[in-house]
């Protein structure tokens, strides 16, 4: 039997980010609360439980859109073909790009630009099997038919998000939600970093690990993911390697060895750069499909 993830919904979230964005709330959900199951419980032969909150790419980039953030050209994922991508995981990391890709150009306002990467996940999603989706309720075409009009839109992308959710749930595929959730905040994670390094706003430097807090439930995510899908692994550890080194920051340990709440933590600048340094470099191997 398959391995069930169980997600506390990154699709709700979705329409969280749609209230924040309508109604200007400055104070987004920025961090995830995750319920770690011992591996000691799990079989491969059981249906397993992994409770677990994620935010949506949209949320992402709205909170640091919010936090002051300026449009920036150019650092989309420029692998336009999905055919190029060759494994299942490479795929539904790249579904996961383009899903932040396209949450980017959505909240700046680059209508052109969030077309293109609404057909690029669709084709995507075509390639994994999953392309009615886009189907369902028409969303693909209404999406077009709102294009500027950025409430609708959202609301558009939390439907989308949450018929995603449910056939992967029936169809026991929870892993790709995993994936492509990593692909999205890998890439939500460059794009802010890439930007940061021309305005420097110190306190973003806060957000950066507010946003670091979310790797823990990604990983635990990918951990059940592999024990149905195997080759997550290097995936995954590659990801780790970033979490682990983030631990070690100086930053980091002070405030969570003095057992203070996690908010509390401010990246210095080199910490941050660091770190950028270790998201983009795996954020290329993402785009260029080498899981």
């Amino acid at each position: 039997m398959a391995i069930k993830a169980k997600i506390l919904t990154y699709s709700v979230l979705f329409i969280i980010a749609s209230l924040i964005i309508a109604c200007g709330n400055e104070r987004p959900v920025e961090t995830a609360k995750t319920e770690v199951v011992s591996e000691d419980t799990l079989s491969t032969d059981e249906m397993m439980a992994v409770t677990y909150t994620l935010p949506s790419p949209l949320q992402i980039a709205s909170i640091f859109k919010k936090s002051g953030l300026k449009y920036q050209e150019d650092l989309t994922s420029k692998q336009k073909d999905p055919a190029n991508y060759m494994t299942n995981m490479s795929k539904a990391l790249n579904l996961g790009v383009y899903s932040a890709d396209l949450s980017y150009a959505l909240l700046n306002k680059q209508n052109q630009t969030a077309m293109e990467y609404m057909k690029l996940s669709r084709q995507i999603a075509g390639y994994l099997g999953i392309g009615s989706v886009y189907e369902v309720n028409d969303i693909a075409k209404r999406f077009e038919q709102n294009i500027g009009t950025e409430d609708s839109l959202t609301v558009i992308i939390s439907e989308l998000q949450m018929e995603m959710d449910f056939y992967l749930d029936e169809n026991n595929q929870q892993e790709i939600t995993a994936i492509a959730f990593a692909g999205a905040w890998i890439e939500s994670m460059y794009i802010a970093s890439e930007v940061n390094k021309k305005t420097k706003q110190k306190k973003l430097n806060k957000k950066f690990a507010a946003q670091m807090e979310i790797l823990e439930s990604i990983l635990n995510a990918l951990k059940v993911g592999e024990k149905h899908e195997p080759e997550i692994r290097a995936m995954r550890e590659s990801l780790q390697k970033i979490q682990n080194n983030y631990e070690g920051f100086p930053s980091v340990k002070r405030v969570k060895n003095a057992d203070e709440e996690t908010e509390k933590i401010e990246l210095s600048d080199d910490e941050l750069a660091l770190l950028s340094k270790e998201i983009t470099a795996l954020r290329w191997k993402f785009v260029n499909g080498e899981f």
